[in-house]
């Protein structure tokens, strides 16, 4: 008995142990955040996004596990320098979108780390938001930079930015990344 006790009990152990290791990371909270927990996240390279919730948000409503604000949608951030002879350059994005239906999008901000916000987009009743680059004609005016300021010799200052877009049942996304811009060389 004692031979086919032991083994079954170190086997109950560890299946008990990988079963709470996948809950924690299902949804992790995240520290210093005001108790938010983490839905989703995506990283490419340096470029980060996540779908985060207060704490208890989504066991209290009986929701399933998928949220219902979607990621940001922010294709192609470019930082372009139309004069050369200026240190003078527009950080834009193709578009940026966010959805949340059935809830209603509040905002999405725009805050460039260098600068804080520089742009803030409000919803009204409207289950979804798209930011076209035409709402923000030149884009988000920044230093150039000398070359090797972003640590390539061949281009200039690079620049972090964070877009956030919260929703009325209180979920929040982000997107996380950075942009270089071209040197400026008098």
């Amino acid at each position: 008995m004692r031979k086919i006790f032991i083994p079954l009990a170190l086997a109950v152990f560890l299946l008990l142990s990988a079963f709470g290791a996948l809950q924690v990371a299902r949804g992790q909270i995240l520290s210093g955040q005001n108790g938010e927990v983490v839905i989703n996240t995506e990283s490419q390279e340096d470029n980060t996004r996540q779908i985060s919730a207060p704490e208890g948000t989504l066991l209290e409503s009986g929701a399933s596990d998928q949220p219902l604000i979607s990621f940001i949608d922010s294709p192609t951030v470019a930082c372009v320098q139309p004069d050369t002879t200026k240190n003078e350059c527009f950080i834009n994005w193709y578009y940026m979108a966010v959805s949340a239906d059935p809830n209603y999008i509040i905002s999405m901000t725009v805050t460039l780390n260098d600068f804080g916000f520089v742009s803030r987009y409000n919803g009204f009743f409207q289950t979804s938001m798209y930011v076209p680059n035409t709402m923000n004609p030149q884009g988000f005016q920044v230093l150039c930079g000398a070359p090797g300021s972003s640590g390539d010799p061949k281009w200039g200052k690079s620049y972090a930015y964070t877009l956030r877009a919260r929703d009325s049942a209180g979920l929040k996304s982000a997107n996380y990344g950075s942009a270089t811009c071209p040197a400026y060389t008098p």
